[in-house]
């Protein structure tokens, strides 16, 4: 490998759309694959896709495959470099800043004893090694925290080319794998709280002792900015991390469910047919459904949808009440949620909406249960056993729905 960094930072300019590419994806290349890359970034080179590989192989910006001789990857410290600068950062393991804390944790304690001992070299090589593992914590957060904005706009955008189950599967493993350790960390009284205020203690304790010496005051100052830099990033990080992922791990367990419920039920019509959708309102996780395609015999089926449309006496509607001296009733759900926000959690939703706001007709109450449902300002689960509740208008059956407070 050649130790010229001129000479590699100039085939690293060269080259650069086509390693960022690379390294955005993660995977290895065959000589076929660098063809096609080097063609649509490099369309008018002079050098073909094996000298190419030999060359960037030869300074450091490429390596052999670790399954193949006749396949080419980035180097991880050359992947990380290449997607910091296009700002497409790889989501880290979720373990990694453990360690880290850990080891500013051990150098914490021998900070404390070059102060104890008034060793000023041994204080200077703790405070450097100290400073490495806080940045290197701070990197690795908003590393972190930007992979998770590009991969919740690459979900967003439908660029993932996922499955509902492979985005089920990740959104669900991003947020109770990495999110909830995180949190556990970076909050309130959280193990970086409990490591950085120990961290900060010694360094205005080593900074009392040695109050005289040119160099310690100024060398502590740093250490407790670098500090409190570090909790204010990481909690930052970690908080627009949560913003962005919990909405859509709402929304993705939602549509999971209701396409497993789906599933089962068509199961279900397959064995049985018609028979099989009794009780079909008990096993979706929707609010309103409508039954299509039951009947085989279209004539039966126009018949029963003539029957269904007609009325004797059709009803004027909300245009009926413009001359009355009584407007109709209308309920806003803004009024709902902000009377739910005051009454605070609830066991059971919809019976609460129909106490609350009986007056209103069904139709309205059960569309102002929807939107709460499916709002980010409360977080929702259903009970296991069905429940009734009965109003004006109908006798309703339905799982229970506990509300709580996002």
């Amino acid at each position: 490998m050649s130790t010229n960094p001129q000479r590699t930072l100039a085939l690293a300019a060269e080259y650069y759309g086509f390693l960022s590419d690379l390294a955005s994806h993660g995977e290895s290349v065959s000589l076929g694959d660098l063809r096609s890359l080097l063609q649509k970034h490099h369309p008018d080179g002079e050098r073909a896709p094996d000298k190419v590989a030999e060359l960037l192989e030869q300074y450091g910006l490429f390596e052999k495959a670790v399954d193949s001789e006749t396949s080419w990857e980035i180097p991880h410290v050359i992947g990380e470099f290449l997607r910091h600068l296009s700002m497409r950062q790889r989501l880290s393991a979720p373990g990694l800043l453990g360690p880290i804390i850990e080891e500013v944790a051990r150098l914490t304690e021998e900070l404390r004893q070059a102060f104890e001992a008034a060793d000023i070299d041994h204080i200077r090589l703790a405070s450097n090694s100290i400073k490495q593992a806080l940045d290197a914590a701070r990197g690795l957060s908003r590393g972190n925290s930007q992979a998770i904005v590009n991969e919740v706009m690459r979900i967003k955008t439908r660029e993932d080319r996922r499955t509902l189950r492979e985005r089920y599967l990740f959104i669900t493993h991003l947020h109770e794998k990495h999110l909830t350790p995180l949190g556990s960390m970076v909050e309130v009284g959280g193990e970086m709280e409990r490591r950085a205020n120990e961290l900060i203690a010694v360094a205005r304790h080593g900074r009392t002792l040695l109050p005289d010496d040119p160099f310690v005051p100024e060398l502590s100052s740093k250490i407790i900015a670098a500090v409190r830099r570090l909790k204010d990033d990481a909690w930052s990080d970690f908080h627009s991390s949560l913003r962005e992922v919990t909405p859509l791990f709402r929304q993705v367990r939602r549509d999971h469910a209701l396409a497993v419920a789906i599933s089962r039920q068509l199961d279900r019509v397959s064995r049985d047919g018609a028979k099989g959708l009794d009780g079909v309102e008990a096993r979706l996780p929707i609010a309103r459904w409508r039954p299509e395609g039951v009947f085989s015999t279209y004539d039966l089926e126009d018949y029963l949808a003539g029957v269904a449309n007609y009325v004797s006496n059709p009803d004027p509607g909300p245009l009926a009440s413009i001359g009355d001296s009584v407007a109709p009733l209308v309920l806003d759900v803004a009024e709902v949620i902000e009377a739910l926000l005051a009454a605070g959690d609830q066991q059971d939703l919809l019976a609460w909406i129909f106490r609350t706001f009986g007056a209103y007709p069904d139709q309205q109450l059960l569309q102002a249960f929807h939107n709460i449902s499916g709002s980010p300002d409360f977080k929702c689960a259903h009970a296991d056993q069905p429940v009734q509740a009965a109003t004006v208008e109908a006798i309703y059956t339905y799982y229970p729905m506990q509300a709580t407070n996002a």
